[in-house]
């Protein structure tokens, strides 16, 4: 849960890349940040490392000669798993003798054995990280074999791995030369005039790359620059394919680098001696690493490459505070753009083209498993009401991380639905596999083009929202409910459930959802809520409080708060407020309460009851409805915030909106880092 960029460019680029790379992707999360490169005129590895922000890392590497002019770098901003966040901890990290940098999003689960082990034989460590493994097991392998290429000896540290992985790594001995490789983390490969680059998201390189190829499982990408052309070259291997040829004997018997960790050879003790720095170890090797070589044969393997067609701006804040602001306050435009192409021009039905392959296994699928983490479980219990409601098929909502350890029930007429704005959430890639070896339909609901979810499911729907950079996620949440609304329509009608003239109607509603967004974003309203938040920012609890369809808003409101303020929120059914939270309430405790009244003539009044109950103990209570309700609930409400009157089923894509800003505000009255708040990552790529 980290940003890595690499670069392999002319001189003056080489870092300066770097670093923006790693301002762009701070978003991401992160305590720590660090660059190393091979100056251009010493040929030494530099490397410069501190805590805190990458202003701060900009800073010490300012005006230093050796970073204004290198051949290659690598960079990383650190989001702590193994050891606390300090400058030893910091990544790039180095072999013993400094010969050896590299970056490394992930985790090494076998890192404490593999430690042990290089302890025995004399490799010392700095720092409490997984990561410094492979920058000594790498140049343990160059130990051993000289001629070793950088990529071979990369793989031979990996195969020694268990976990995941996204790592980029230079050696001083070849300037020319980056290697990265990727296993369950992303790693994309930037091409331009001007030089390659690897890194996390195409977020980094936007601008300055202007084709990326999407790194898949165990590739291993070897990025070259012809010292006396300047030329750029890369080749692409994988990991999978990598075989190491028996040298030592007749048979020239080949394994794979995949040996389970079972199976692999342990250290063993050889009279060879290495240097590292001034003193002599005992180069002690893996026996299947003398006996072992990759062949030369290995086959490579050909990615095709994508235009990259990301605008600078639309990852710039462009006047707003905040990112999450910004953010917000796009919804109307960016919702618009999620329904474009989306409503059949000769019909006027929605449409999901993406689907059309696979939506007759859909319709006939026994079940449908929304499986998700965080925000995005949130709109997959929106889609549970949504596809249930209209599609009349059966739904059941897994929390990613849950569902793939408790050994699921699938079969092949089951229908698995995940959704990540990132499209790279570790868990949520894990519980794809587990549904495509069971054979179900996977689909995909994503945010980021080109992500391994997209890549790993059967069909996929993008949000088409546009670049989502504040670790609170707003546009995104409501780009899924939209996108889920859509598929619970098409269902609907196409089993005969939802009639030609209702699902004509259903798509004029639809449309008109940004526009209703809109509404609540007027300066009247974004006044009135700056001022309620104002007069929150001390209160310690907030209970959200909705029901049937706005039931996950309440849930999405309390995550929002928790997220950006650090005030401890729970979201609650209204009806379940009876058990358990009413203890609670007192004046010191905000309620916010969503209760629509038009078209939600079902749910009001006993939402109302609950409000009722609420302020018969002194509760504060904030209520989000529509104008049929203001009247009635200025009588009991402290405060009201009124939304455009929708239809139940669109209800959590206006209701959403002010309780968003209200968690904005709050936090910016607080102080709050909003855009990277402490200890949260806008990727989770690691378990």
């Amino acid at each position: 849960m980290c940003g890595i960029i690499a670069s392999l460019m002319a001189g003056d680029q080489t870092v300066a890349v770097a670093l923006e790379g790693l301002r762009r992707m701070e978003y991401r999360g992160y305590d720590s940040a660090g660059v190393a490169c091979i100056p251009n005129l010493e040929r030494t590895l530099e490397v410069e490392k501190k805590k805190g922000k990458v202003i701060n890392l900009s800073s010490a590497v300012a005006g230093r000669p050796s970073f204004k002019d290198a051949s290659v770098a690598v960079a990383h901003t650190r989001w702590a798993t193994h050891g606390p966040p300090t400058d030893r901890n910091s990544h790039p990290h180095c072999s013993n003798d400094n010969k050896i940098a590299i970056v490394h999003n992930g985790i090494i689960e076998n890192y404490q054995q593999l430690k042990e082990e290089l302890q025995s034989v004399g490799y010392d460590f700095v720092s409490d990280t997984d990561s410094e493994i492979l920058a000594v097991l790498i140049r343990h392998q160059q130990l051993q074999d000289p001629e070793l290429p950088l990529e071979a000896a990369v793989s031979l540290a990996l195969a020694e791995c268990n976990g995941a992985w996204a790592v980029c790594v230079i050696d001083e001995a070849n300037p020319d030369i980056l290697v990265g490789a990727r296993k369950g983390s992303p790693l994309i490969l930037g091409r331009s005039r001007d030089g390659l680059m690897l890194a996390s998201d195409a977020t980094a390189v936007a601008g300055i790359a202007d084709e990326v190829i999407y790194l898949e499982e165990d590739d291993v990408v070897t990025c070259t620059r012809e010292p006396i052309s300047g030329e750029y070259s890369y080749s692409i291997g994988s990991m999978a394919d990598h075989h190491f040829s028996d040298y030592s004997s007749d048979s020239c018997e080949s394994i794979s680098s995949g040996t389970s960790s079972e199976s692999k050879p342990s250290l063993e003790s050889v009279t060879s001696e290495g240097m590292l720095g001034n003193r002599p170890i005992a180069a002690r090797a893996r026996s299947m690493k003398k006996l072992f070589r990759r062949s030369t044969s290995t086959p490579r393997v050909e990615r095709s490459p994508v235009q990259l067609n990301m605008k600078v701006e639309t990852i710039q804040k462009n006047g707003y505070k905040h990112f999450m602001l910004k953010e917000i306050m796009e919804q109307p435009k960016v919702l618009r753009e999620c329904l474009r192409s989306r409503i059949n021009e000769q019909t006027g039905f929605l449409q999901l083209p993406s689907l059309d392959n696979v939506m007759d296994r859909i319709l006939a699928a026994r079940r449908i498993i929304i499986c998700a983490c965080g925000t995005s479980w949130h709109s997959g219990l929106v889609g549970e009401y949504l596809i249930e409601g209209l599609g009349r098929i059966p739904v059941e909502v897994e929390y990613a991380s849950e569902f793939r350890y408790r050994s699921p029930l699938l079969f092949k007429d089951d229908v698995v639905i995940v959704t990540s704005q990132s499209g790279e959430t570790a868990d949520t890639l894990e519980a794809i596999r587990i549904a495509n070896k069971a054979g179900a339909l996977t689909l995909g609901i994503v945010n980021v083009v080109g992500s391994s979810i997209a890549r790993e499911t059967s069909a996929v729907v993008y949000l088409q929202v546009g670049p989502e950079i504040g670790v609170a996620s707003t546009k995104a949440f409501t780009g899924q409910v939209l996108v889920l609304t859509m598929l619970a329509v098409i269902l609907g009608h196409r089993n005969g459930n939802i009639t030609d003239a209702e699902a004509l109607d259903y798509a004029r509603q639809v449309q008109e959802i940004p526009d209703k967004v809109a509404e609540i974003l007027t300066p009247e309203n974004l006044a009135s809520l700056k001022r309620l938040s104002a007069s929150l920012r001390y209160a310690k609890n907030f209970l959200y409080l909705g029901r049937g369809f706005n039931f996950p808003v309440a849930l999405e409101s309390a995550l929002k708060l928790k997220e950006v303020s650090y005030v401890h929120a729970e979201g609650y059914p209204a009806a379940e407020m009876k058990h358990g939270p009413i203890s609670l309430i007192d004046q010191q405790m905000p309620v916010c309460v969503i209760a629509p009244k038009r078209h939600h003539e079902g749910n009001y009044e006993k939402v109302r009851s609950n409000i009722q109950e609420v302020v018969a103990r002194s509760g504060n209570v904030i209520a989000i409805t529509d104008e049929d309700g203001r009247a009635d609930l200025a009588t009991l409400a402290e405060h009201v915030m009124v939304v455009p009157s929708t239809a139940e089923w669109l209800s959590p894509l206006v209701s959403c909106i002010p309780l968003q800003l209200l968690s904005y505000w709050i936090a910016d009255y607080r102080g709050c880092e909003i855009d990277s708040p402490r200890n949260l990552a806008k990727s989770v790529t690691v378990e």
